[in-house]
């Protein structure tokens, strides 16, 4: 059982032990509240799976069916522009195809080629809708009523989806029948081609007459632009080239270049003739020929003439050698040496006449080229401006040619379009089976279950939060700030039939009080009142009485304790029984114990230990009588027992319970005994512990585990305050042990350390 001194630690300056508590983990409270309200989890999990059961079995089966397909996201190759492939313009053009393809152009097609407005499954809905006043009546009875209907109905079942990175869509429709499924899922890709044929075909037979009409006027305009070039180019007088340039342009194009090039020559001319005449005017007659001049040396007469002065000196100086120089043949050779050089000179000043005459030449040419560039700048000027009027009605020509051959080739491709309209959008996977897809059974189980479970833990969350009711001793020392002195498991004779009742729900405890089978309710209440103190000395409710005894004695250390009431908040939370227990253990201690019944409304004591129609307490305070006539032994308890009546109830219990005479009773009660335990009515119902409080000098408040909550304590010590003053402690009456371990774990195991 509890070891004080584990449980308790050092008395406080007002002489009352302080209980050192342990919080208990968050999984092992869960785990309790699981396992203590398992009953309504179950119900709530068990009303779920019910209610989905009979959802499933009443549910009409749905089948679905899906169609791949691919989509033709170009536009026509008549009025397409220059696109670049923007994604995201190829996204948006994809979105818009899956909403061409829910679209009523291509349900309505479907529904005619199916008869779906015949079929009562796609015109319920519609009845349904006049039902709830959204039709009229003329739209009901008219096949275009029906037809609508059924296209909503149709649009419905269809779920159209991006297969994603792709062109590619699936088209599912759900149904009722499986066949029904398929063939609509088929129609609807069959009924998007065709209306993407038709739409290509009339915006193709569109095009082409747009084409028609532009052609015809950009055609004139064409023409226009021609004539007025052509009649600009006469009337001024304006000659073009066959690459578009004017002719004065050309000419003058074609001058400059001459022009650079007779200035080339002439400059060339000017350096041949300074040359030769620099290299005639320092040489002299009887000099040896030189030529440096390139047409001197290309000169056949010069060369010719040279080698043979080369030729002659060599004789000469190998005669002048060998013969001396005043040999004839010496002198005759020098002669004729003199005689070549004469004629290279000649020649050379020939040549050099020559470069004369050319230099003249190109000078003449250029300041002719100069002269006919100079003219035709000066007439030039005047037909810079006409150029460019010219330029902007060429350009308006081109630019009018260009949109007409554009125009034309665009009409030669809507021709052709138009007589075979094609698109890229075909079915890669048609529908061949349908699957079931509503109500899965499995899926809505499941779903029910987890709904089941949440809600079972709502409920149960939702009724702890309320009631709070108090289940370990960390909560009285936590949530209160008193303490656990002593805890009592529930009696195992009223074990199984307690929580039977105690875990129904007041609706199911009336319905259960007003059943036939009500006498599982009254064996509780007929069951004797449970005797802590008969059970074995080492039992967990043997030690729980001693550890009050302890507690009451380390009490009187300090303070006066030999008047002990037991209290509850509530009937029926084991007051009684405790204080009957206690009395019983104090007066086996061979202490002088008095057991008052102060129960004056229900004395259970009373008719417990069979001391009814007897004179007690009232006959007592009232004078009627002496305490040595009326205390009545306990037989085998050993305690001295004071009744209650039980046959008159006093009008005014409050008053007599607070009245000078109660007082002197209490007296007079010290004088005999050294314990004096009271049984009190509860403290909420009633007000007779307060107006008796100050007669006692400790209280022990006794809870009933897992149904006294902790508002209901806190609200008993606002309303009796001394109560709270006097407090020895908060005994916990009818504990389950299988669940206290659940939630305290290890720390339980004190209960039951000597059981």
């Amino acid at each position: 059982m509890l070891d004080p001194e584990t449980v308790l630690t050092r008395p406080t300056q007002d002489g009352l032990w302080k209980y050192n508590s342990t919080p208990a983990a968050p999984y092992r409270y869960i785990l309790f509240l699981t396992w203590h309200r398992r009953y309504t989890i179950l119900v709530s999990l068990g009303t779920m799976l019910f209610s989905a059961l009979c959802y499933v079995i009443l549910t009409s089966a749905h089948y679905t069916a899906t169609t791949t397909m691919v989509l033709d996201t170009s536009q026509s190759p008549i009025v397409q522009a220059d696109n670049k492939g923007d994604p995201k313009l190829n996204d948006n053009t994809l979105q818009s195809q899956v909403e061409t393809i829910k679209s009523d152009n291509v349900v309505s097609a479907v529904v005619k080629e199916l008869k779906l407005a015949d079929d009562p499954e796609f015109t319920k809905t519609f009845s349904l809708l006049w039902l709830l006043g959204s039709g009229s009546d003329a739209s009901a009875d008219s096949a275009e009523g029906s037809l609508h209907a059924a296209a909503e109905a149709v649009k419905t079942g269809l779920k159209v989806e991006l297969i994603p990175k792709s062109n590619a869509v699936d088209i599912s429709f759900t149904s009722k029948d499986r066949k029904k499924a398929v063939a609509i899922a088929n129609a609807i890709a069959r009924a998007y081609i065709e209306d993407q044929l038709q739409a290509r075909f009339e915006l193709t037979k569109r095009a082409r007459l747009w084409l028609q009409q532009g052609i015809a006027e950009l055609k004139d305009a064409a023409s226009t632009a021609f004539k007025s070039v052509q009649d600009f180019k006469s009337q001024n007088n304006l000659l073009v080239s066959g690459d578009g340039k004017l002719a004065k342009d050309v000419e003058i194009q074609q001058l400059t270049e001459s022009l650079a090039k007779s200035r080339a020559e002439t400059t060339l001319a000017q350096s041949r003739l300074a040359d030769i005449t620099g290299i005639l005017s320092t040489q002299a007659s009887d000099d040896a020929p030189e030529g440096t001049v390139t047409d001197a040396l290309n000169n056949a007469v010069i060369t010719k003439l040279r080698q043979q002065y080369l030729d002659d000196e060599r004789l000469a100086n190998e005669f002048s050698t060998r013969y001396g120089v005043n040999h004839q043949t010496v002198v005759k050779l020098k002669a004729k040496l003199a005689d070549i050089k004469r004629e290279i000179r000649d020649e050379e000043e020939r040549i050099a006449e020559t470069y004369k005459s050319d230099l003249k030449i190109a000078q003449s040419r250029e300041q002719a080229i100069e002269k006919r560039l100079s003219e035709l700048f000066q007439s030039g000027r005047r037909d810079r401006q006409s150029q460019v009027k010219l330029r902007e009605l060429e350009t308006a020509e081109n630019t009018y040619r260009s949109v007409y051959e554009d125009f034309l080739n665009r009409y030669t491709q809507a021709v052709q379009q138009q007589s075979f309209p094609s698109i890229e959008a075909r079915v890669i996977t048609p529908a061949f089976a349908a699957k079931k897809t509503s109500p899965g059974t499995g899926m809505v189980l499941l779903i029910a279950a987890a709904a089941g479970l949440n809600l079972g833990a709502g409920i149960v969350f939702l009724r702890e939060q309320l009631s709070r009711p108090i289940y370990t001793r960390d909560q009285l020392a936590r949530q209160l700030g008193v303490n656990c002195i002593a805890v009592f498991p529930l009696p195992t004779q009223q074990r199984s039939t307690y929580k039977l009742t105690s875990l129904l729900p007041p609706p199911l405890k009336r319905l259960a009080a007003s059943h036939p089978q009500k006498k599982v309710l009254e064996q509780v209440a007929d069951l004797p009142m449970p005797l802590y103190a008969d059970e074995d000395p080492y039992s967990a409710n043997s030690e729980s009485l001693r550890n009050i005894e302890v507690t009451i004695n380390l009490r009187s250390a300090t303070l006066k304790t030999r008047s002990v009431a037991v209290v509850s908040c509530l009937a029926g939370e084991g007051k009684s029984s405790i204080a009957l227990s206690l009395a019983t253990t104090l007066a086996r201690a061979s202490h002088q114990v008095a057991l008052v019944d102060f129960d004056f409304r229900n004395p259970s004591l009373t008719r417990f230990l069979g001391f009814q129609d007897q004179p007690g307490v009232l006959e007592l305070v009232s004078g009627q009588a002496k305490l040595a006539d009326l205390k009545a032994g306990g037989g085998r308890y050993g305690f001295d027992f004071l009744c209650a009546p039980t046959t008159v109830r006093p009008a005014r219990i409050a008053c007599l319970l607070q009245s000078e005479a109660m007082s002197n009773f209490f007296s007079s009660l010290e004088h005999y005994y050294e314990y004096i335990i009271a049984d009190l009515p509860p403290i909420l119902p009633v007000i007779d512990v307060r107006a008796c409080a100050h007669l006692f000098d400790a209280f022990a408040f006794v809870a009933e585990w897992g149904k006294t909550s902790v508002d209901d304590l806190d609200r008993a010590f606002h309303t009796a305050p001394l109560v709270h003053e006097r407090l020895l402690g908060v005994i916990l009456n009818k504990v389950d042990e299988e669940e206290a371990r659940l939630i305290e774990g290890p720390a339980y195991a004190a209960y039951g350390y000597y059981a």
